[in-house]
């Protein structure tokens, strides 16, 4: 894009990943791309009314992170536990009034329709290093052994910083091979300097049988659940709680945002082999997250 800024992009001290400074500088701040199986990801800033032409071929997807696109109309957040898409129908991206932070990922001829081995899943761009895969059960063995022989994978991801250091999100990837069951939980725990409260929401790359999504239940254990299938392209709308009129999430006394019981669950089929549902959280932190 003529005349953006390119945002920083260095690793993030303490903690996984990588911090961009997406909010420093006069906008438009662009970050550089990475590619993860032939799907391309940018982060963009836009200030009031400003215009951004995707250059890459292939097709475009956007995720509103914060603020509001007038073209396409789009919020950060679909309605609740609604499933949305979000492929671009216009050539350009148009910030509204209060402009927009957003990912762009562009679906291009190298994208497989499946992500058939971590091999595939291989992160490339600067610093893409800092990005290397783990399974789930070596990152949360020492609390629980709920993951132990899971096929399952994430990780570390993008630090969205604000012009003074706040964290606007945390971006990551994660998988979830055939018949996951990626635990259901409720974000409960008490929010630190490390781990912000966060208002989440998740977008697809891969769905590997079609069948996986959001589910939320009673309680962990409960033998019912609403499930919401998920497809490529798709986000969800917010499960956590908020108020109606301001947006805002709703907290517990520790500090912790309002979910209900919830999770993500991959789903089977009869075909040999492994075809991973490949997920990216969108990890919204409170002070910029308004449904």
């Amino acid at each position: 894009m003529s005349g953006a800024v390119t945002a920083r992009v260095e690793p993030a001290p303490e903690r996984p990943g990588l911090n961009i400074a997406i909010g420093e500088g006069v906008a438009p701040v662009v970050s550089p791309t990475w590619t993860i199986a032939g799907w391309r990801l940018t982060f963009v800033r836009l200030g009031p009314g400003q215009r951004f032409d995707p250059q890459a071929d292939g097709v475009h997807y956007v995720k509103v992170i914060t603020g509001r696109l007038a073209a396409p109309d789009r919020g950060a957040y679909a309605e609740p536990k609604v499933v949305r898409d979000t492929r671009l129908s216009v050539d350009h991206l148009l910030a509204a009034g209060e402009g927009a932070l957003l990912a762009l990922f562009t679906r291009t001829a190298a994208t497989p329709d499946q992500a058939k081995s971590m091999e595939e899943l291989t992160w490339h761009g600067p610093l893409a290093d800092q990005l290397g895969w783990r399974t789930f059960e070596a990152q949360y063995s020492a609390v629980t052994a709920f993951f132990n022989g899971a096929d399952a994978h994430l990780s570390p991801g993008f630090h969205l910083l604000d012009a003074d250091g706040s964290e606007i999100a945390y971006v990551f990837v994660w998988t979830a091979g055939k018949g996951v069951d990626l635990s259901t939980h409720n974000h409960g725990h008490e929010p630190g300097p490390r781990n912000p409260a966060f208002a989440e929401v998740h977008w697809v790359l891969f769905n590997g049988t079609g069948a996986g999504g959001m589910y939320e239940t009673d309680e962990p254990g409960a033998p019912d659940r609403d499930c919401f299938p998920m497809q490529r392209g798709q986000e969800h709308g917010p499960f956590f709680h908020f108020d109606p009129a301001t947006g805002v999430p709703r907290l517990h006394e520790n500090g912790a945002v309002d979910y209900p019981w919830h999770g993500w669950q991959a789903g089977t089929d009869a075909t040999p082999g492994q075809a991973y549902d490949v997920v990216a959280a969108f990890e919204i932190t409170v002070p910029y997250a308004r449904a």
